[in-house]
């Protein structure tokens, strides 16, 4: 079901943004433009989303106290929609009239004119995000401690996210950015720390999460 919902929004996105294209202005772009601006922040804070709901089902933390199966649907949902928007970020770049974004520096780190190593963060962890999800999606077929050792690449990929969008991000300059990656990066860092503490200094403590089912 996951993956269904995140076909159809990144369909639908790439649908608007192929629309947008077609209305703008040829030399100033604005549409594609403010769509990967959009899209860019919407994938950072679903990833983000995806990993510290990935922490609490460790911890066995849920709001309210509610059923644990909640708190795993929305680690899946924030993942795989997390990727959908990734997707529509590279889309308004490469088909932007005014950037110059090739399918080839989506793609391939560090091969962009823009700061290079910067940007290459953010395609790495694009690459990172595919390999957990594809892990996630063969859970049934792998051994389990490779799946476990695949899923660990869920928080690089979410630190070089935060990264990239700190120092290749047009808005990083604003007020709203920076409260945005400072909140994400102290709540994320926080929920590491016990992680790495271990579950005694939960409140919730107990069995780790079986790892997802197939979907």
């Amino acid at each position: 079901m996951s993956w269904k919902v995140a076909g159809l929004t990144a369909a639908v996105l790439a649908l608007g943004v192929f629309f947008a294209g077609t209305m703008q202005d040829s030399e100033a772009g604005t549409a594609t433009w403010d769509a990967s601006r959009a899209s860019g922040f919407a994938g950072y804070l679903l990833l983000w989303a995806s990993t510290v709901t990935g922490f609490a089902l460790y911890l066995r933390l849920r709001p309210a106290r509610g059923p644990l199966t909640w708190m795993l649907e929305a680690h899946r949902i924030t993942s795989v929609l997390a990727l959908s928007f990734v997707a529509i970020h590279v889309l308004g770049l490469v088909l932007d009239p005014v950037v110059s974004f090739s399918l080839l520096d989506a793609l391939v780190p560090f091969t962009s004119s823009y700061r290079a190593l910067q940007v290459g963060a953010g395609t790495i962890a694009q690459w990172l995000l595919i390999v957990v999800l594809a892990s996630t999606a063969l859970a049934g077929s792998i051994p389990r401690a490779r799946w476990r050792q695949l899923h660990y690449l869920s928080l690089p990929c979410w630190a070089l996210a935060l990264l990239h969008g700190i120092t290749s991000g047009s808005d990083t300059g604003s007020r709203p950015a920076m409260a945005l990656y400072i909140v994400t990066a102290g709540v994320g860092g926080a929920l590491l720390a016990v992680r790495l503490l271990g579950r005694a200094t939960s409140p919730m403590g107990g069995a780790p999460a079986a790892r997802p089912a197939r979907r």
